[in-house]
């Protein structure tokens, strides 16, 4: 299994991350990616970027360290009909939303209501990933949200930074993975570093997946060419797409 990609990482403009973007670029390449996510939280969360960080995130080139660098967004879900901390201003400046449930932004609800959320929140054109719905605060039908998934090309993601729950995991291991798998719903592994020497750090994740025989097919960053294909799918510049003038 070769990963290409991690597309949810925080830099220091979020508050709590301790890493620059040069830094995760640096250690994306030393873990042998190609592309990686800039995704630090929106502006409800306490600690976010203010605003002009995302307004601004064209100054950043395309590649660090040989990287390709997709401006992005860890986007919180706020409402249970998928309204997202997003404002026009910093939709119009990513190109990929990873979108989340944190405690602070939305208060824990019913199974049904957060099934909603999430079915709703996909029709979003720029949400890519269900970012770590294995929260036991924020259940949901399993099966309902990965055949959405499943239609709407839309990522369920296997986080690696909840190995810290054991709960987590097991939900992951016992609930979200097989269904995944039944439903054909592509899964992202991503590292959530919120430090750079945890960018790529897939072992324990690649571990978990071949404990339960889940298809390689549906690892949708574990192939270049399967990864630039569901880039394409959501409008986004695969590296061999971007002009000369553009780098």
């Amino acid at each position: 299994m070769k990963f290409v990609a991690d597309m949810h990482t925080h830099t220091l403009a979020s508050d709590h991350a301790y890493s620059t973007i040069s830094e995760n670029a640096a250690s994306a390449a030393k873990a042998g990616l190609s592309y990686l996510g800039m995704t630090d939280h929106c502006i409800n969360m306490e600690d976010s970027p203010h605003i002009w960080h995302f307004c601004n995130m064209g100054v950043i080139p395309h590649f660090l360290s040989g990287v390709r660098i997709i401006k992005g967004v860890e986007a919180d879900l706020t409402g249970y009909n998928g309204e997202l901390d997003i404002n026009d201003d910093i939709y119009y400046n990513v190109e990929w939303i990873n979108a989340s449930m944190h405690n602070p932004c939305i208060i824990p609800g019913t199974a049904e209501q957060h099934t909603n959320a999430y079915i709703k929140v996909m029709d979003n054109p720029k949400v890519c990933v269900l970012g770590h719905t294995e929260s036991a605060d924020y259940p949901y039908d399993y099966d309902a949200v990965t055949k959405a998934c499943k239609e709407k090309n839309v990522a369920m993601e296997f986080n690696v930074s909840r190995f810290r729950s054991q709960t987590s995991v097991q939900r992951l291991h016992d609930i979200i993975l097989p269904t995944c798998a039944k439903n054909g719903c592509y899964v992202i592994v991503d590292s959530d570093a919120h430090f750079c020497d945890k960018i790529g750090a897939f072992k324990k994740a690649e571990a978990l997946l071949k404990d339960i025989d889940f298809p390689e097919e549906l690892i949708v960053n574990a192939d270049l060419e399967r990864f630039e294909n569901f880039l394409r799918l959501r409008g986004i510049k695969t590296n061999a797409e971007i002009e000369p003038d553009e780098e």
